[in-house]
């Protein structure tokens, strides 16, 4: 184990955070003196009734931090309690040390463990986008797609947080204005996929914290402004094996196994869309004509497509392109690499791929190319997910059954906003701060 009353000492940090990822996704963190960590490296108890992981009979359980997500947070806020601060993601057990079933870390672990017992890393390199708003909930800025200063007014904000995430070793690609007024994407480089969904995490908090400091608010709500584009988070995905990428095929550009992979995904949608878009304002955003798809499709270089293979890079990859940042990024990985493995396993054979505009297409049109939508709206995707044993396997009976209590409540307070008039504003109060 390193020594890590030595490493704090060197770099003068005086307070640790323990991070932990809730079942709807919310980041939440215990802080403690840098001084007694011996006291606490063994994790500390939390009540896990509050947090919505278990019954309030059974509330006690554990985080337990891992010791390899080690990483120093450089805040920027000009404050007298201003410091360097440790920071350690954590993964939640029972009081006896054993992985919690409704961990969404654990969760993701475990298919990932399965994937290496496969031979295989599983890689991801997500695109996070979001919208700075005013206060009165407009544009912060009038930019458009990759936009300059000073259209791009915010520019500084974003260089502010690409600034936080590099000091905290976060890995990024691009980072640029998107296609709405105020709306802003961080690119992620490529990396395992455990430690990329905790890099998400992390940079969803950094994001919030500097529009806070500026008197903006950042949220990842998938559609909070009804007239713009609306805010995806994509997740770019492919297996290696002994370090080479083994969807690519040097003769066919992409394997057999990238196809059964995709297979997989086009089998479980139905299945598992309440994980990647599981709110009532997901589905503003899944409309025709606005890259977002709502086809179960899959095409090379096809943006329109659901599952999009890149066709400009040598290296295969798949890109799922329905992906919201309202959803738990643990859940959404676990539950594509088990949909992936699983066709992988049973040789599932995609549909054929499409290279036009599929929201272009009749209604005759998509049924002659076996074509079907996703599920449009929150109740369609809650049934597809109760009834599926897929969804039972992969996140267990008990997480299985809180997500659907909670779910259920969250469409009766929806539909009741509805009966009343209320919808836009019961879903800015319950959903602007995703």
């Amino acid at each position: 184990m390193k020594d890590f009353n030595s490493i704090f000492e060197k770099n003068k940090i005086k307070y640790i955070q323990f991070h932990f990822t809730t079942i709807l996704g919310k980041f939440k963190s215990v802080e403690f003196p840098a001084k007694i960590w011996d006291e606490m490296k063994e994790g500390t108890g939390i009540d896990g009734s509050s947090l919505g992981f278990l019954k309030a009979e059974q509330s006690d359980i554990q985080i337990i931090p891992d010791l390899d997500t080690f990483r120093i947070i450089l805040s920027k806020i000009q404050a007298p309690w201003d410091t360097r601060t440790g920071s350690f993601i954590c993964d939640i057990t029972d009081n006896k040390g054993e992985p919690y079933s409704t961990c969404p870390r654990g969760i993701l672990k475990k298919q990932l463990n399965i994937a290496e017992d496969l031979g295989y890393e599983f890689i991801t390199r997500p695109e996070l986008e979001w919208y700075f708003l005013t206060k009165k909930l407009e544009p912060a800025d009038n930019g458009s797609y990759m936009d300059l200063y000073p259209k791009d007014k915010l520019f500084y904000l974003r260089r502010k947080i690409s600034d936080s995430l590099l000091n905290a070793e976060i890995g990024i690609k691009t980072i640029h204005h998107e296609v709405g007024p105020g709306q802003h994407e961080i690119e992620f480089l490529p990396l395992n996929a455990l430690h990329q969904a905790d890099n998400v995490q992390i940079t969803k908090s950094f994001i919030k914290r500097v529009a806070y400091d500026n008197k903006v608010i950042a949220t990842f709500m998938p559609k909070p402004l009804s007239s713009e584009a609306g805010n995806g988070l994509h997740i770019h995905q492919y297996l290696t094996r002994n370090g080479l990428n083994i969807f690519s095929d040097k003769e066919n550009g992409i394997s057999d196994t990238l196809r059964y992979y995709i297979g997989g995904i086009q089998k479980y949608i139905d299945a598992f869309s309440l994980i990647l878009n599981p709110i009532t304002n997901s589905y503003k955003r899944l409309i025709p004509n606005h890259e977002a798809p709502i086809y179960d499709t899959w095409g090379i270089a096809n943006r329109t497509a659901l599952i999009r293979v890149p066709g400009y890079e040598k290296s295969a990859r798949l890109e799922y392109r329905a992906g919201d940042a309202a959803m738990n990024i643990y859940l959404g990985t676990a539950v594509l690499l088990a949909a992936g493995l699983e066709g992988i396993k049973k040789k599932y054979e995609p549909k054929e791929p499409v290279n036009i505009n599929v929201d272009d297409l009749t209604n005759e049109e998509l049924k002659k190319l076996d074509i079907r939508e996703l599920p449009r709206n929150l109740e369609k995707a809650l049934k597809g997910f109760e009834k599926s044993d897929f969804i039972k396997k992969v996140l267990g009976k008990e997480l299985r059954e809180l997500f659907v209590k909670i779910k259920r409540k969250e469409l009766e307070d929806y539909e009741e906003a509805l009966k009343t008039g209320n919808e836009r504003n019961w879903e800015i109060e319950k959903y602007l701060d995703c």
